[in-house]
C-alpha cells in the first residue's frame, strides 16, 4: 500500500473547533480514489502550534514513515507567532526538503488569515511567508502548493476559514485543500508514467 505522509502543524491535523479531527486525511483519499487512484494509507504527522524549527527537530519522524508523498506544512505559527524570522523559516523548510527525495515532496504554503477573527494575524507577512517558501520550493526542485495564493483567488476567501479561529481551514476550506493535495499526487503519478 502507498503512503502519503502529512508532515506539519495543526494545518495538516484537520484542526476543527479547538480539536484535531480526520477531515483532512478523508478529503484528500476520498478525491484520490475518484480520481482513480485508491488504496492510500495517510500517516498523519501533524502537531498543533509547531513553527517550522519544532518541525525540523522532529524531520526524523517524517523520514521514518517512509512515504510515497510526503506532504510539508510550516509557517503560520512562524508568521502568526512571530517564532521565526522569514530566513530562519526559509533555512528550516530547505533542510526539511533535502532530507527527502525531491520527486517524493509537496510543499504547502500558508495561507490567508480573516483578520476580523485573528487579531493576531497579518496577511502581509501572510504572503511574504508564502513566497518564501515557493522560492525555496523552486531552488529545491519540490512541488509546491501556494495556499495563500489559491484562497485568496476567491471573492470571498473567508468562507475557506473557521469563524471559531479565523485561521485555519473550514469545512469547506479542507475539503479544497484536500482537492489540491490529490491534484498534486495524480500529477505526479501521471508524470511517473
Amino acid at each position: 500500500m502507498k503512503k502519503i505522509v502529512l508532515f506539519g502543524d495543526s494545518l495538516l491535523t484537520g484542526f476543527m473547533d479547538g480539536k484535531t479531527s480526520d477531515i483532512l486525511a478523508e478529503y484528500i483519499l476520498a478525491e484520490l480514489t475518484e480520481m482513480g487512484f485508491p488504496g492510500y494509507e495517510l500517516v498523519e504527522l501533524g502537531k498543533c502550534g509547531e513553527s517550522s524549527s519544532d518541525g525540523l527537530a522532529r524531520i526524523d519522524e517524517a523520514v521514518e514513515a517512509e512515504g510515497d508523498f510526503v506532504v510539508i506544512s510550516f509557517g503560520t505559527n512562524d508568521s502568526l507567532r512571530q517564532k521565526n524570522t522569514l530566513e530562519a523559516f526559509g533555512e528550516n523548510i530547505k533542510e526539511m526538503i533535502e532530507s527527502f527525495d525531491a520527486s517524493k515532496v509537496i510543499l504547502l504554503t500558508t495561507g490567508y488569515l480573516n483578520t476580523d477573527i485573528s487579531a493576531d494575524g497579518d496577511n502581509e507577512r501572510q504572503q511574504r511567508y508564502a513566497q518564501k517558501a515557493k522560492q525555496i520550493a523552486q531552488e529545491a526542485g519540490v512541488n509546491v502548493i501556494d495556499l495563500y495564493h489559491h484562497m485568496t483567488v476567491y471573492p470571498k476567501p473567508n468562507e475557506f476559514v473557521q469563524a471559531f479561529d479565523g485561521i485555519h481551514p473550514s469545512k469547506e476550506g479542507y475539503h479544497f485543500l484536500g482537492a489540491l493535495i490529490a491534484r498534486d499526487i495524480k500529477e505526479k503519478l501521471l508524470a511517473e508514467g
